[in-house]
This record gives structure tokens, C-alpha cells and sequence, in this order.
């Protein structure tokens, strides 16, 4: 698992604010797998961008009909893969 330290420096340089990375730097250390490994590779490259599918949804589709940050869209897809009816309601109905 990736330190928070470092989480939050990486998420700071590339636009989060101090608030923002602290929330959210929890559910970034415990992705599931692959998610967990794309983020690991985003930290040291933020060109390293994977793209995954679950539920008709896929990274790509989040980040460019949500706008989405490549992080953000991690977490979604997380959501979507461990409680997959509610995160469809709720991106159905535009929430997250």
C-alpha cells in the first residue's frame, strides 16, 4: 500500500486541493485490484492511464462524459465493482 504522505503530494501537484486529496486518499489505498496497480502506476507517470469496464461503464467513458479526473474515475469504477447497484443509480441519476 502506498503511503498517504505520498498520495497526497502526487494528488496536490496534479490539481487537487489539500482538502479534497485527504478525503479521498482512504479509498485510493484500498482499490481493488487492477484498479489498485493503475493508480500505483499513475502516481509515477500520470501519462500511465489504464482503461477498465465494469457494468457498461469503463475509466475512459467517466473521465470523458463526467469529467472525471483519472483518480475519480477510479474510485467510481471501484464503487461500480464492489456495490454495483448503487453506484448504477447513482451515475444514472448523474450522482456520485
Amino acid at each position: 500500500m502506498m503511503e498517504k504522505e505520498q498520495i497526497y503530494n502526487v494528488l496536490t501537484e496534479r490539481g487537487y486541493d489539500g482538502k479534497s486529496a485527504n478525503v479521498i486518499i482512504p479509498e485510493l489505498q484500498v482499490l481493488t485490484p487492477p484498479l489498485d496497480t493503475y493508480f500505483e502506476q499513475w502516481v509515477s507517470n500520470e501519462s500511465n492511464t489504464h482503461d477498465y469496464v465494469s457494468s457498461g461503464y469503463s475509466i475512459k467513458k467517466l473521465m470523458e462524459e463526467r469529467g472525471m479526473t483519472y483518480p475519480a474515475a477510479l474510485l467510481t469504477m471501484d464503487w461500480l465493482i464492489k456495490e454495483p447497484e448503487a453506484a448504477m443509480g447513482s451515475l444514472n441519476r448523474g450522482v456520485r
